[in-house]
């Protein structure tokens, strides 16, 4: 099991290139395109139950909201999340959700001071990915960027929050968010429109 600390924002449609550029600053994205599945339910907003691309499956539980400082644009709350990964589980409920992703990260790592660009989160022992995220559901197009921190746990937040203040508020052209958390509030805001 490992933790980490979490902020991600979710806008429907397609990203705007300011996004992108904000967050790569002429950096080479890292990218991977993949299809998770994903239980789903408009109450399950605390845990998540993914099968990674049709592999292992992962679980993770909202276990904090720690307090950050965020620009005012940036609206949101920031996540403590454990989680844990395991067998391939069978996931074929009418509550499971395909989510298609294609990402684009940056990984930072944090030492002596400062942030670094470093090829994965296995070059480090701290620091936060962030990502700018295509993601397709239920025939709907969305965007979503997220930073999460990972190292020693009672780093987290101060990653968390160090990963913000450097790269500050996003574009102008952004507006607001129409989601602001992880993955199961995302899941839990798309079923609870299914079922509407």
């Amino acid at each position: 099991m490992w933790r980490t600390a979490e902020l991600r924002w979710w806008w429907p449609g397609d990203a705007p290139g300011a996004l992108s550029r904000w967050l790569l600053r002429g950096v080479a994205p890292i990218t991977d395109h993949r299809t998770d599945l994903y239980l789903a339910h408009p109450k399950a907003t605390d845990i998540g139950v993914k099968q990674r691309g049709h592999g292992e499956t992962e679980v993770k539980v909202l276990i904090g909201l720690p307090e950050i400082g965020l620009p005012a644009k940036m609206d949101g709350q920031a996540e403590l999340w454990v989680k844990s990964t395991g067998l391939p589980l069978p996931m074929n409920d009418a509550k499971t959700v395909a989510v298609g992703k294609k990402r684009e990260r940056r990984i930072l790592a944090f030492a002596d001071g400062g942030w670094a660009d470093v090829l994965s989160e296995d070059e480090t022992g701290e620091g936060v990915a962030v990502e700018l995220s295509a993601v397709e559901a239920n025939g709907a197009r969305w965007h979503s960027v997220g930073f999460e921190a990972f190292g020693p746990e009672d780093r987290l937040t101060a990653l968390l929050q160090g990963a913000v203040t450097l790269f500050g508020h996003w574009p102008d052209t952004v507006g607001p968010a129409a989601v602001s958390g992880g993955y199961p509030l995302w899941l839990a805001h798309l079923a609870g429109d299914a079922e509407a």
